[in-house]
């Protein structure tokens, strides 16, 4: 394995990383996400409950405004979270430059090596001719 393979895979894994991070904050997303959504079918529900009852009716609005708070509070963590994944998602794609530059700095050396072989066999199979030629010609 060469060097330029070992940089690749030092990138690859490195972009790896930073992909299960913003994997992480996304989930971290979709979970509040999900809370805020709970929270609006609680609130249904109780409002459901209380339209039908006088007594429910008036615990209702310390209810509704304990659940607009939380609310409140989770879409503020999500506009957080969001912010979050957003700079994760943007070294997502710095990691992704730096895979890709790798890639193209290891199949330009390759392409050089191959190369250079491919002259070394070329001078070799000349210098060869060459001989066969000299030896031709003095006989």
């Amino acid at each position: 394995m060469s060097q330029y393979d070992k940089l690749v895979r030092l990138k690859e894994f490195e972009l790896d990383e930073k992909r299960r991070d913003a994997g992480s904050i996304l989930a971290e997303i979709n979970r509040l996400t999900e809370k805020k959504q709970s929270l609006e079918v609680s609130l249904k529900q109780e409002q459901d409950i209380s339209s039908s009852s006088i007594e429910a009716l008036g615990q209702y609005s310390k209810f509704a405004s304990r659940i607009k708070k939380e609310r409140e509070f989770v879409e503020n963590a999500i506009s957080e979270v969001e912010k979050a994944y957003s700079e994760a998602s943007r070294l997502v794609n710095a990691a992704y430059q730096e895979v890709r530059k790798a890639e193209i700095i290891r199949d330009e050396a390759v392409k050089r090596e191959t190369e250079k072989i491919r002259r070394d066999q070329q001078m070799e199979m000349d210098e060869v001719a060459q001989n066969i030629h000299r030896r031709k010609n003095t006989n």
